[in-house]
């Protein structure tokens, strides 16, 4: 089994609490640096790029120099999703470290009020993309095709900031300069347990082309099972390669090859709803 990404939670704490969001409801927890390398060296076989997400808010971590070290040592391309509010305080380790790629959630804006927000964003965004690392700024806001007001201001910043002009906003990326995109996207709703039912038929790219390590080290199938309601093992329990082989991963993987939904979450996730029939020829 071989994966395009696996995402791993180095923190699940944050510090916003977005209306967006579907917040931690897990013990706060931050890995260590042990657990961390024990991590990576764990999931080598297995992929070759990792993304610094999937609840918490990783520029956050006090050892965030550090693991950025280990993945290059390791000879893993570290991607990563920021809120960006510490894009400033944390540029000096970004920049002397390598990042493949860096999402910077935009839409986050709302929830803080801090000064010069997308000036800074920017500034770092820039020197990044100098270094080749790929910036993708997010406006995951849009509501059936629409953004607000708020956000087409940032929107004209951008505009501005990059000497560029933007001349449709629909789903879909933009490119704004060399190695900088800005992404839009509908509003999604975290799955959950006690949303209503979606259906047992579909297929999504769990398991197939990613998975998630959680802080405290559960594996689940994506970045969206944020309470591990389908916790596949616990890495720091259980070799990565007997959970990868257990039958709940076999019978998963061969249900959506299938076009079948079994797990419940997965029944209850509107997410997976954006993949396609032919999202499994990828």
């Amino acid at each position: 089994m071989r994966f395009k990404k696996i995402y791993i939670e180095i923190t699940n704490t944050c510090n916003l609490a977005c209306s967006f969001c579907i917040q931690n409801q897990r013990k706060p927890k931050i890995m260590t640096i042990e657990e961390f390398t024990y991590v990576i060296d764990q999931i080598k076989p297995y992929t070759k790029y990792i993304y610094l997400h999937v609840m918490g808010e990783p520029l956050s971590h006090p050892d965030l120099k550090q693991f950025l070290s280990i993945c290059e040592k390791s000879n893993i391309m570290v991607n990563m999703t920021t809120n960006g509010t510490l894009l400033k305080q944390k540029a000096d380790i970004l920049l002397s470290s390598k990042i493949r790629q860096i999402n910077i959630s935009l839409h986050s804006f709302p929830q803080h009020m801090q000064e010069a927000y997308i000036e800074n964003a920017v500034m770092v965004g820039k020197q990044l993309a100098q270094k080749g690392c790929f910036v993708s700024y997010r406006l995951w806001c849009m509501r059936h095709g629409m953004l607000d007001d708020a956000t087409k201001a940032i929107v004209k910043k951008l505009e501005t900031l990059y000497q560029c002009e933007i001349k449709e906003i629909e789903k879909g990326s933009v490119r704004l300069s060399d190695y900088t995109f800005l992404h839009f996207d509908e509003v999604f709703e975290w799955p959950d347990r006690n949303h209503p039912y979606v259906g047992d038929e579909g297929y999504c790219l769990g398991m197939k082309q990613m998975c998630g390590i959680l802080s405290n080290g559960d594996v689940v199938p994506c970045c969206l099972d944020s309470k591990a309601d389908i916790c596949l093992g616990n890495i720091f329990e259980t070799p990565m390669k007997e959970i990868l082989s257990s039958k709940r991963v076999i019978d998963m993987v061969q249900a959506f090859a299938k076009q079948e939904v079994k797990e419940e979450l997965c029944q209850r996730c509107s997410y997976r709803l954006r993949f396609s029939k032919d999202a499994k020829h990828m």
